[in-house]
């Protein structure tokens, strides 16, 4: 987020930062940040200049007050919460109790988790309300940027519940995710298979013995575009005609443990062309107790996880190597392949992204992979 420096009065400086004044400054090895106001009168900023020149003159007096109590209101009540028992961790349990009814369930098995190991890395000290500047130096320790900052708006969350619910007066922690140093970002690769690339990765799932069993739903992938987590939650239910043609209907999704509404709380009809037509009419109706259409060889719902450590990447990983295919992608790529297919053969965009639940600009942004190997025009 972009900031200006206003002044700055030994070590801390007076920024403003979205509208509002603000301080940063360090002290021994650690960053600090106190939110002043509204940068809206010229009050405001004498306001935010004197504290600053307060907290310097502090620090090279010796007297600095790491709590923040002494500069600012706010973090005195957190100290005084605090003495009644009241930490991070409280508020965050209260936090996941008053909203595990309206939290996906996946929700909670993913973020939460990682929140509350995070949360168990924190010393006493600090879980301290009125010490939240050791919390990011505290977890760098052990975990990279990208979980801390998952974790932070977890906390980010829980404290502006908690202000809410007058609980704490204000969140000591609306500001670390600015604090944070930038992490590499991680984004998706768009490219895509060829077809012949999957006619390959079909065929060695098909020549593999433990792969076998999953062949049909790689099949389904490439003939759909479907996301891993819609495939595993259809059943043969999910077949249906409409107005005389077979379609199906997609309309929940199955993803760590839970079953749900889809990514974008949406049922489609997704047309079944002669090719899936006939997929579909030789495909094994095999025993299970949710009627799944791909079960695991357990007769459960298929885990995507297991799949991909255990079968999607030794395999496709080996025809890469072999050169039998291009390159390897991600099993997440068959989606963006089925997507560049359409849109190469000549369907807009607007239906495609109808067919495969997206929005054309979601298309564009994250999905649409380009033809490197396209013969430009002359003239």
């Amino acid at each position: 987020m972009s900031y200006s420096v206003i002044k700055k009065y030994g070590k801390v400086s007076v920024e403003l930062n979205a509208g509002n004044y603000r301080l940063r400054w360090s002290y021994r090895s650690r960053r600090f940040c106190l939110a002043i106001g509204k940068a809206d009168t010229d009050i405001a900023l004498v306001a935010a200049e004197a504290r600053s020149q307060e907290i310097n003159a502090d620090i090279l007096l010796g007297r600095f007050d790491e709590s923040l109590a002494r500069y600012s209101q706010r973090y005195a009540e957190a100290i005084a919460i605090g003495k009644k028992g009241l930490d991070l961790k409280e508020v965050w349990e209260r936090y996941k109790k008053i909203s595990e009814k309206r939290i996906a369930k996946t929700t909670q098995k993913d973020n939460w988790r990682t929140t509350d190991r995070c949360l168990a890395r924190l010393s006493a000290h600090g879980l301290l309300l009125e010490r939240p500047y050791l919390v990011v130096p505290n977890l760098l320790e052990f975990y990279s940027v990208s979980t801390i900052r998952r974790a932070l708006a977890d906390i980010n969350a829980a404290c502006n519940w908690a202000v809410k619910s007058r609980l704490i007066s204000f969140n000591p922690y609306a500001e670390l995710v600015r604090e944070l140093p930038k992490g590499k970002r991680s984004e998706r690769s768009r490219e895509c298979f060829s077809p012949a690339d999957i006619r390959q990765i079909i065929k060695a799932f098909n020549s593999n013995k433990a792969g076998s069993s999953y062949v049909n739903y790689v099949r389904l992938l490439a003939l759909t575009g479907f996301r891993p987590e819609e495939a595993i939650a259809l059943t043969w239910n999910d077949i249906v005609t409409v107005e005389g043609k077979t379609v199906i209907n997609v309309n929940k999704a199955h993803s760590k443990g839970e079953l749900k509404e889809t990514k974008t709380y949406d049922t489609r009809n997704f047309p079944c062309n002669i090719q899936l037509a006939g997929f579909l009419s030789k495909l094994p109706r095999l025993p299970n107790e949710n009627n799944l259409m791909f079960p695991s060889p357990k007769g459960g719902y298929l885990c995507q996880h297991n799949f991909l450590g255990r079968y999607w990447r030794p395999i496709v990983g080996e025809l890469a190597r072999e050169k039998k295919i291009k390159q390897y992608l991600p099993c997440y790529n068959l989606r963006h392949s089925f997507i560049t297919r359409l849109i190469r053969e000549g369907l807009d965009v607007a239906t495609v992204a109808k067919l495969v639940g997206n929005s054309p600009k979601m298309i564009f942004e994250h999905y649409l992979a380009a033809d490197i190997d396209v013969e430009l025009p002359e003239f």
